[in-house]
């Protein structure tokens, strides 16, 4: 029964090629003229083929593949305004969107036109706009504003929050920083109808809540009703995430479901008919996901909410998971980037869960009925589906969420339901509102109580690492094995011949695997300005500098470190080397050891004047983290053939240059196997010239403080002579890199890796070779990939066709499968 679930379903056999072509036009280039004619082609044998009454399936997955190739291309490549970033422009347009901060004000900009060069230029393209200052506007002002057009700065490490692909889903490809004397605004009162609208709702919620409700719970109510989680602060977010109830803060088809049910029973409840009822409705589902602007989740339960309504009305039967894939074909074409939207993947992979297993685990447990087994199943069946998806970005699974659900979802339904009443009922009577406002808090009290408890417990949520594509695939098909989706059985003599091939397979990897595990390997996390490297060997992790932030009030520790090391999987650190106490080498080390167990702290003085000193310490002995003082000709063996040796601070440094911290920082030698690595922390030259004394070939640089003027002098990089040198830097006020310095790196073919433009920088070193890898780099083109994995490609091929040839040789076994009378084969095999 549930191995057929796909088989006549069609819109997964066309929606799924389409969002594997989106996922790789996003990472490779392609040539428009190529996806055309692809399409072209493709197009054409797929009518040929129908003509011929030929099987067209496979036509048909490669014609919908190359269409979500060209959707994507569309989108990421229709922008007007793109081609002009780095330029000074003006761009007159209306303010959509506005949230002030004490320093600026951010604000989403429809643009209506662009003056680049004297001309005029009509656009319809969304800005976000950062604008400093004491900007006094508010949404619906029509502004002129003067600045040059950036794009959203990416990730610079993997994995880790994507900030210009998130505008991207949100159909923003330019953001501009500027001034407020740099911003002209020339009318009020410019938004459309529907923006007036769409603002009007948000304030009255707001407005009605606030003051009906309790600080905390209307925040909470404001959030679930407006599906902003932001009007909750960041302990309550964290708690309903670790709680595995985020998607009560998100409206979706809970939401939309408790709506449609408290509709349709009104309406029945006044005599309305039922097919009438189910056209009100809808209408006002619709409705009102147009108030909150049709995030992709609120669309996808429209779409199916209406298609079931409909089936209701014409008595037709309703295919649930087909509709669920016609509502991800239709938001797919409408904008393919909402595929790496989290809403939209959760949304999508819960309800699916739903779908299939909550259905498979009511007939596996088919003596327990009821509503609390069917609301267990379905729970089940949605954490079970959406696992991996909230391990991925969140790296957290909620031992608790199955009865933070079973608790808390029929309070919330309820709160909803009140919610709603008392918005509505707040226009009619300020008397009745308050009665309702009275009910609403104080059984938001007790969801506040329960939840608080259900957060306490011990071992309420599992830390994870983010996992890859591979674990991802491995995860679903267990699952959908151990759920009876994949009929194991049928396939045994299959899986039996797979079995010795990748038992054939495994054995040369794991004769080839010690090659790479007996590896080190360096990563020059991008931490702007300031330092931090991951020392990885074997299966000890070390970690020399945290970073920290010298500008601003973005935390490189929270932001960036520790998200970094717990998606790889790090959660605890078998040391931490800090070089010397400046805010962009250490300033991060306190919120590392709150959050990551470091086993030994290294450091190469004491300084009990500096602040940073003094709290890192403390915080060090506050967890019971021994702490050593390394100096010069110190040795740290830290496995086979892999040792650091301490080449600075002596004694004699430290008296002669302690009033210049950076002279004073660690400068560590790593032997790994043959190749000599030398990490300078921000030394200057008065201590380049003493090392030159004992200097060494080397391979590998950390280029010193930066690449600024006072380091890297000429004697020292002709000592050492490495052939890389890697830069730590971010943007700064300070120059850094120097030109000059740059200059004499070029001089001498010393090939220089910079974290401001290639962000994470691996530097991977075996017994018999290196290689170094660059996060950001252009899109791969097509050819590229082909040469680049040409030899995986060429295997998976040969693999394909031996495969092929093996299985269709056996044509007694066929004989077999045809009749369903495997049980000789299953003893032969």
């Amino acid at each position: 029964m549930y191995r057929k679930i796909f088989l006549d379903k069609p819109f997964i056999q066309i929606t799924i090629p389409m969002a594997i072509g989106i996922v790789f036009c996003y990472y490779i280039k392609f040539n428009i003229n190529f996806i055309l004619i692809g399409l072209a082609v493709l197009l054409s044998i797929y009518i040929f083929s129908l003509f011929r009454n030929k099987k067209t399936n496979y036509i048909l997955y490669f014609l919908f593949f190359v269409l979500g190739i060209f959707l994507m291309y569309e989108k990421t490549e229709k922008s007007v305004i793109v081609p002009y970033i780095g330029r000074e422009v003006q761009v007159e347009g209306v303010v959509l969107e506005l949230k002030d901060t004490e320093e600026y004000s951010n604000i989403i900009l429809k643009g209506e036109y662009i003056f680049i060069d004297g001309e005029k230029r009509t656009i319809k393209e969304k800005i976000m706009l950062k604008v400093y200052g004491d900007l006094k506007v508010d949404t619906g002002y029509k502004l002129v504003v003067s600045g040059a057009l950036k794009q959203a700065k990416r990730n610079t490490n993997p994995e880790l929050f994507n900030y210009k692909l998130y505008l991207e889903t949100n159909d923003i490809f330019t953001t501009m920083n500027t001034n407020d004397y740099r911003v002209k605004v020339l009318s009020k009162g410019n938004l459309s109808s529907g923006e007036e609208l769409r603002k009007k709702f948000k304030n009255s919620v707001e407005e009605t809540f606030s003051k009906y409700l309790d600080v905390e719970k209307s925040e909470l109510m404001m959030s679930i009703m407006l599906g902003d989680m932001t009007y909750l602060d960041e302990n309550n977010q964290i708690k309903y995430r670790d709680l595995g109830l985020a998607h009560l803060m998100a409206i979706s088809g809970l939401h939309i479901g408790i709506i449609s049910a408290f509709l349709m029973s009104l309406f029945l409840a006044v005599g309305i008919n039922r097919r009438i009822s189910y056209v009100f409705t809808v209408f006002l589902i619709w409705f009102y996901g147009y108030l909150v602007g049709f995030p992709p989740s609120v669309l996808r339960s429209l779409i199916m909410c209406t298609l079931l309504f409909y089936s209701e009305i014409i008595n037709r039967p309703y295919d649930n998971v087909n509709t669920l894939l016609f509502a991800a074909f239709i938001l797919l074409i409408y904008n393919p980037l909402w595929l790496f939207n989290v809403g939209f993947q959760l949304s999508f992979s819960a309800t699916f869960s739903l779908m299939i297993f909550s259905k498979i685990l009511k007939d596996k447990f088919y003596p327990y009925r009821g509503k609390f087994y069917t609301s267990l199943f379905g729970i089940l069946a949605v954490q079970i589906g959406i696992c991996p998806v909230l391990a991925y970005y969140f790296n957290s699974i909620s031992v608790v969420s199955i009865l933070a659900n079973l608790l808390l979802i029929p309070i919330m339904s309820i709160g909803v339901i009140l919610g709603f009443i008392l918005y509505l009922i707040s226009f009619i009577s300020n008397f009745l509102a308050v009665i309702v406002g009275s009910i609403l808090n104080f059984l938001l009290s007790i969801e506040s109580i329960v939840s608080n408890y259900i957060h306490l417990l011990p071992m309420g949520t599992i830390r994870v690492k983010s996992p890859n594509i591979l674990e991802f695939t491995l995860y679903y098909f267990i699952i959908f094995c151990l759920f009876d989706i994949i009929e194991i059985k049928k396939y045994a003599y299959l899986i039996k011949r797979a079995y010795l091939y990748s038992l054939a397979i495994l054995i040369l990897a794991f004769s080839i695997l010690p090659l790479y595990r007996n590896q080190v390997e360096l990563r020059f996390i991008d931490v702007g300005q300031g330092d931090s490297i991951l020392l990885q060997t074997g299966s000890k992790n070390f970690l020399i500098d945290t970073g920290g932030n010298l500008f601003g009030n973005f935390d490189i520790g929270k932001n960036i470190l520790v998200p970094y090391l717990v998606k790889n999987g790090i959660f605890t650190l078998d040391g931490v080397f800090i070089t010397h106490f400046h805010e962009d080498h250490v300033k991060s080390l306190p919120y590392l050891m709150d959050n990551i167990r470091v086993k030994n702290l290294f450091i190469g003085y004491e300084r009990e004047e500096n602040k940073l000193y003094c709290e890192s310490v403390e915080r060090a002995r506050s967890y019971h983290i021994p702490i050593y003082k390394i100096n010069d000709g110190d040795t740290l063996r830290i496995a086979k053939n892999v040792y650091i040796k301490v080449l600075n601070p002596s004694d004699e440094v430290i008296s002669l240059y302690g009033d210049n911290e950076n002279n004073l920082s660690l400068v560590l030698l790593l032997n790994s196997f043959n190749y000599k690595t030398l990490l300078t922390g921000d030394i200057e030259n008065e201590i380049e010239k003493i090392l030159v004394e004992k200097s060494e070939k080397i391979d590998f640089l950390k280029v010193p403080h930066h690449g600024s003027n006072t380091s890297s002098c000429e004697d020292f990089l002709d000592s050492f002579s490495p052939s890389n040198a890697f830069i730590m830097v971010g943007n700064n006020n300070f120059g850094h890199p120097n030109k000059d310095v740059l200059n004499r790196y070029e001089e001498r073919g010393i090939k220089v890796f910079r974290t401001d433009k290639s962000g994470l920088i691996t530097l991977k070193i075996t017994p018999k070779a290196y290689y170094i890898d660059e996060y950001i780099k252009e899109k791969d083109i097509f050819k590229d990939i082909v040469i680049k994995y040409g030899l995986e490609i060429n295997m998976l091929l040969l693999y394909t066709i031996l495969w092929y040839i093996i299985i269709s040789i056996d044509l007694q076994l066929n004989e077999e499968l045809n009749k369903y009378d495997l049980s000789r084969f299953y003893n032969r095999y």
